[in-house]
């Protein structure tokens, strides 16, 4: 009888922590979560962060785990496990030592890389590109994320920040991004770039069903709601940030040539009425279509996407075998 092997998969957030525990063929065996509690320093994270394992170990049964992977926010090192740079959304998270206080405290292997990087492999080796050597997987969420896999492993780049698609110049002179620079894709096809484009219409005067919604409490599922009865502005603003989408990702398919494009994250579940613009502005711009076959889809993976990656990525790194259909 073959041994029963798991990987323990870890989803640091801002707000709360994910721990899973993963096979090789992508069955998510438990799972909870635990508040990161970041407000009370990075060395409360790390204790929350080893908590969390010893309880996924636990609960392992009569499973051996093998490994350990961890996905956090930030530029991450990944040959040393240490935080290179992370937005505020876990104070002072920057140059913190992520690895070696894992591996030293269960004597596992320990991998540790950017949060949606290991989301991308989640759903690249388990989700929607199962089978597929090579892709770029978007998530379009408050800013937008991605990453690139080629060959069937993360694309990293010469400084760890490979398929930051969010920040790929769409317009001249555009909007401005939270960033700082003017006309990224992010300002134009996320969901703050979606409920500002709406707000700054609304300011001009435009009318819509939204007037009346307080500009705090405006997400942009109510504008893909209000699209889909056939609110004009709110229509209006999601096909810009449909085309705005296809336009991007047609220009990263011509230097990446992809098997296929994925598309996650909240504002993915908007259907026909955003991805309907995405295609028609893919095609529009995109060359050598005789041979180039990509089809743009939805995610497959959902809450479990960045859990199941950093399993995934700890799997990679171990050699397994992974047994996902397809592959």
């Amino acid at each position: 009888m073959s041994e029963k092997i798991c990987t323990v998969g870890i989803d640091l957030g801002g707000t709360n922590i994910v721990f899973g525990l993963v096979t090789p063929e992508g069955e998510l065996l438990d799972h909870f979560s635990h508040p990161t509690g970041g407000e009370h320093g990075p060395a409360a994270v790390i204790r929350n962060i080893l908590q969390g394992v010893e309880q996924s170990l636990e609960n392992a049964g009569d499973y051996r785990v093998n490994g350990i992977g961890l996905g956090s926010p930030g530029v991450i090192n990944t040959e040393t496990g240490v935080v290179l740079q992370c937005a505020p959304n876990i104070p002072h998270w920057t140059g913190q030592q992520l690895r070696t206080p894992i591996a030293r405290r269960f004597g596992l292997p320990t991998w540790v890389d950017n949060d949606a990087k290991c989301a991308v492999m989640g759903e690249a080796i388990f989700g929607a590109g199962a089978g597929k050597q090579h892709m770029l997987v978007v998530t379009l969420g408050t800013g937008i994320g991605g990453g690139v896999v080629i060959g069937g492993r993360i694309h990293r780049g010469g400084f760890h920040v490979a398929g930051e698609i969010g920040h790929a110049v769409v317009q001249k002179e555009g909007r401005r991004c939270a960033c700082g620079l003017e006309g990224h894709l992010e300002s134009y096809a996320s969901a703050k770039g979606i409920t500002g484009q709406v707000i700054e219409e609304l300011a001009k005067g435009r009318s819509s069903s939204l007037s009346g919604v307080e500009t705090d409490k405006l997400t942009a599922k109510m504008v893909v709601e209000a699209a889909r009865e056939g609110d004009r502005l709110a229509a209006a603003v999601i096909e810009n940030a449909g085309h705005y989408l296809g336009l991007a990702l047609c220009n990263v398919a011509m230097v990446l040539d992809p098997e296929i494009i994925i598309v996650s994250g909240g504002i993915a579940l908007a259907g026909p009425v955003l991805f309907d613009h995405i295609q028609a502005a893919y095609d529009r711009y995109l060359y050598y279509t005789d041979v180039r076959k990509a089809p743009v889809v939805p995610a497959k993976l959902e809450f479990e996407a960045g859990m199941v990656g950093a399993a995934a990525m700890a799997m990679l790194e171990l050699e397994l075998e992974l047994r996902a259909e397809g592959r």
